[in-house]
């Protein structure tokens, strides 16, 4: 699961449908309500959810909780980011790496960060030898305020305090900023990409940067879906991120894939376990961890199903409601 934070899993779903902006203001009153000790039950509700449907590896998005501690409890192996959004300013340090947790700073998207926040958390980063992941090209909002510097996010941002005059990013598509700025490279994860063209995307491609999908949330909140088709055109095979239970139903990468089965006619359920396996793996910097070979530390499951041949057992595995799943690591 190349995308979620799970500290969001007791937040703002219903608070959706009034559009993104509500449903962003919705979500910081509700986290800023929360007791350390209410913050740490819905980290480990979210982090044993993400287990119990099958999930080995994550990568998981957010401020200092106690994501981590309960990742590691479960055996799940993990890239916490630490996010970062605002105007440019020194970083925090982070937490020790252990063997199946790794922590680095994740800059949260061009139309919150600062370009000069953004270019600082991508070269500590690399520095960190760990992926630089920022969210890009989301929303209608986040064209429109890099677009023109102005309008609903812009009154957002100003009622949050966020002074962004200084940023000089404006007058440009998101991706189109992403790539002037040096921001999309190897070791980038770029999350969403709903807002992008086929110029953009052929431009993306040779940036070798990595995309996360998150169809069920961008539906949930946007009404609109990835060009999933056009990714893997321009040669990009995409990872799948379930966002939070702020915006989809489940952290179930099952449900993620079954949603992508239902909606897009003509991708072979192969490619579709791929976004969820080998991509993800690869995503988030962990090949090892994507495929069943000899010598690599993968993380199994069981999955209850009936089939006559690998082609029937791929195609319920995308498509079947409510799969028996059990972890085995």
């Amino acid at each position: 699961n190349a995308h979620t934070h799970i500290c969001l899993s007791g937040h703002a779903r219903p608070h959706a449908k009034k559009g993104f902006i509500p449903w962003v203001q919705a979500l910081i009153t509700e986290r800023n309500r929360q007791s350390p000790e209410g913050a740490a039950r819905t980290v480990q509700s979210g982090a044993t959810a993400l287990k119990n449907t099958g999930t080995g590896l994550v990568g998981d998005f957010g401020p200092h909780v106690p994501v981590a501690m309960a990742l590691k409890t479960l055996r799940i192996h993990a890239t916490v980011w630490l996010e970062c959004l605002g105007n440019d300013r020194d970083l925090p340090s982070l937490p020790e790496n252990t063997l199946t947790i790794h922590h680095a700073y994740g800059g949260h998207a061009p139309h919150t960060t600062s370009p000069g926040l953004l270019k600082r958390v991508q070269t500590a980063d690399r520095r960190l030898e760990q992926r630089f992941c920022l969210h890009l090209a989301e929303s209608p909002e986040e064209v429109e305020f890099l677009r023109e510097g102005k309008g609903a996010w812009a009154d957002f941002m100003t009622h949050m305090g966020i002074d962004f005059s200084q940023w000089g990013c404006f007058g440009k598509q998101p991706v189109e900023m992403a790539l002037e700025a040096g921001l999309l490279d190897q070791n980038t994860l770029a999350v969403h990409l709903l807002e992008i063209n086929a110029r953009e995307m052929e431009k993306f491609a040779k940036t070798g940067a990595r995309v996360c999908l998150c169809p069920r949330s961008n539906w949930t909140l946007h009404h609109k879906l990835p060009d999933v088709q056009g990714f893997l055109k321009a040669g990009i095979g995409p990872a799948l991120g379930t966002d939070s239970l702020a915006s989809v139903s489940s952290l179930s990468l099952f449900d993620e894939m079954r949603f992508i089965h239902d909606h897009y006619a003509g991708l072979s359920p192969d490619t579709i376990l791929g976004f969820s396996t080998v991509n993800g793996a690869a995503a988030l910097g962990y090949p090892d961890l994507g495929s069943l070979r000899p010598e690599n530390q993968s993380r199994m499951i069981y999955v209850d199903l009936e089939a006559m041949n690998p082609k029937q057992a791929a195609e319920a595995l995308v498509s079947t409601k409510d799969l028996s799943v059990r972890p085995i690591f």
